[in-house]
């Protein structure tokens, strides 16, 4: 037992330790990513028709045109809208060149950058975040109420009738959630550009399946008063800081990210990835795995074992690209033309394609994979551009 002892504390110490040699992405503001990069930034608070107070960011200029002017007007807006765990930083943290955040503000677009409920940019009018009722959330709620209220303020703000939208993973839940709920959100959008979206994920690995499908881990928390992964919060920047220790650790906390999203050893920024990691709600959770366990794209409907009720995803009447990964393990290749075959079949699939010819691209490769720029961002930026003159008349 002080064996044991010894070894904890000589690991927690060493983990300290390597907590101080983080990069500033594991621990910066939004802000303060943006400037230190050489963008000018606005923020923005939106609030929910159910009360949620949500923060958005805004890159208005590119770095090379930012000292002419930092003005976004006559620009084209586009939302970018993060996945489960993630938030607006999640199109940041690889910097210039390489985010998605950045290459289309320098490619002339007014960059927006949204977070729904539950991330550390939001808050609750009447609610506390230790408060049960703050996190009796899923995806739904993203779709009926985050997501509507951030396209109206870029809008309002711009004082346009419509923006371009691109999403990864619950990020494309969402929008597709909204617009089974809320159709008349099609004539404010010009096109959408789904990253590895998460509607069909009967097949992910069984691990993951295993993990979502289990109601016993998040009704224990809930009895013991936890009500979302927030409680471990603090705890990331340690683990971050062991992934940053010696090559046994390393290897761990590789093995385990690709046990999760599957297999790439293109990913460079892990610590950083980890230590940004942003609370989730068990209800988000539960109804992944709701859609797991159905193998139907339904809406939460009185919960985990409550009513299938599909998603109209007929609703849809914008042209949508699907991009998806071949090595993807979270929303598997297969399901995603699932998805296509659906969205062609109503006359709104655009194009589908891979992200790129990398055998090894994972979920997470979307927005940390070291050469995301150039796999990615960069046919992607042309995508936008493309699809932004065919269809903003």
């Amino acid at each position: 037992m002080e064996m044991f002892k010894l070894s904890f504390a000589l690991f927690t110490l060493q983990a300290f330790t390597n907590a101080q040699l983080l990069p500033k992405e594991a621990y910066a503001t939004v802000p303060q990513l943006i400037l230190s990069a050489g963008y000018p930034v606005n923020k923005y608070r939106v609030t929910t028709g159910d009360g949620y107070i949500l923060q958005m960011y805004r890159i208005p200029a590119g770095r090379r045109t930012a000292r002419r002017s930092d003005n976004a007007k006559g620009k084209r807006p586009v939302l970018l809208m993060h996945g489960l765990m993630g938030s607006s930083d999640n199109f940041l943290i690889m910097g210039p060149d390489k985010s998605l955040g950045y290459m289309l503000a320098d490619a002339g677009y007014d960059v927006w950058l949204g977070n729904m409920r539950g991330t550390v940019h939001s808050a609750h009018q009447n609610l506390t975040r230790q408060d049960a009722k703050f996190w009796n959330f899923s995806f739904d709620e993203h779709g009926k109420y985050d997501l509507p209220a951030m396209i109206d303020k870029v809008l309002s703000v711009t004082k346009l009738d419509k923006l371009f939208y691109i999403g990864h993973s619950m990020g494309t839940t969402t929008f597709f959630v909204m617009m089974s709920e809320k159709p008349e959100y099609n004539k404010k959008i010009v096109a959408f550009i789904a990253l590895s979206p998460a509607v069909y994920i009967g097949t992910m690995k069984p691990f993951v399946q295993l993990l979502l499908r289990d109601l016993n881990l998040s009704n224990r928390m809930r009895a013991q008063g936890i009500y979302s992964s927030e409680i471990v919060q603090n705890q990331w920047q340690i683990i971050a800081a062991t992934c940053m220790g010696r090559k046994i650790e390393e290897n761990m906390c590789v093995r385990v990210v690709s046990l999760l999203v599957g297999e790439n050893n293109a990913e460079s920024m892990l610590p950083v990835i980890v230590a940004r990691v942003q609370p989730g709600s068990w209800q988000q959770f539960e109804h992944y795995g709701k859609l797991v366990e159905s193998d139907v794209f339904t809406a939460w409907e009185n919960g985990f074992n409550g009513t299938i009720r599909p998603y109209n995803i007929s609703n849809v009447k914008v042209p949508v690209e699907i991009i998806y990964g071949e090595n993807d393990q979270l929303v598997h290749k297969t399901q995603v033309l699932r998805l296509a075959e659906e969205l062609k079949s109503i006359g709104v699939l655009e194009d589908v394609r891979s992200a790129c010819s990398c055998p090894n691209w994972n979920h997470f490769d979307f927005v940390f994979a070291k050469n995301v720029g150039k796999l990615l961002n960069i046919p992607l930026v042309k995508d936008v551009n493309r699809l932004y003159n065919k269809y903003n008349s």
